[in-house]
């Protein structure tokens, strides 16, 4: 939702294969939103890959006395842990205005987050830090992680997602 107010627009798919393991796919379009950060008029493309590994107390039943419910929670309900790969290719306008760049940037990622599921709603809250190869950016932001500190190969993303169930 914020990547709207950072100059991307992004789209995740995420689909249980069992009852704690998930896969999840991102794809989304720089340029499509306001860029309220930097102001650069970036454009290009993203995508993320990850494989969750939920643990949901509810399928556990030692964790029990955290819950107050007899049923099971949803299947992506829990706290999880993900590798993730991201990947983005972009343009962008120099800090003094006088060239355009373009930018291709990879990282592999180890994600830790908390994921609610209430009927049909998800609310998604995650961080996670790895390493970065490719084109430093003279922004150090690569829509949807950043190198910290700057001009290094490590790799940090953190935030929130908002979706829907069904």
């Amino acid at each position: 939702m914020l990547s709207l107010f950072s100059g991307s627009t992004k789209l995740t798919y995420e689909r249980a294969i069992t009852q704690k393991q998930s896969v999840e796919i991102t794809g989304g379009v720089i340029g499509w939103g306001g860029d309220l950060l930097n102001h650069n008029h970036s454009k290009g493309g993203l995508c993320r890959l990850a494989y969750k590994f939920i643990f949901n107390y509810s399928y556990y039943p030692h964790f029990h006395f955290f819950s107050n419910q007899s049923r099971p929670e949803h299947l992506l309900h829990g706290f999880y842990l993900k590798p993730e790969l991201a990947f983005s290719s972009f343009s962008y306008d120099s800090k003094d205005g006088m060239e355009r760049l373009h930018n291709n940037r990879l990282a592999i990622m180890g994600c830790v987050g908390y994921q609610v599921v209430y009927k049909r709603f998800v609310f998604d809250i995650f961080g996670g830090l790895g390493a970065g190869i490719g084109d430093e950016n003279e922004y150090n932001y690569y829509h949807g992680f950043i190198a910290l500190p700057k001009g290094t190969p490590t790799a940090f993303t953190a935030g929130f997602k908002l979706g829907v169930a069904f």
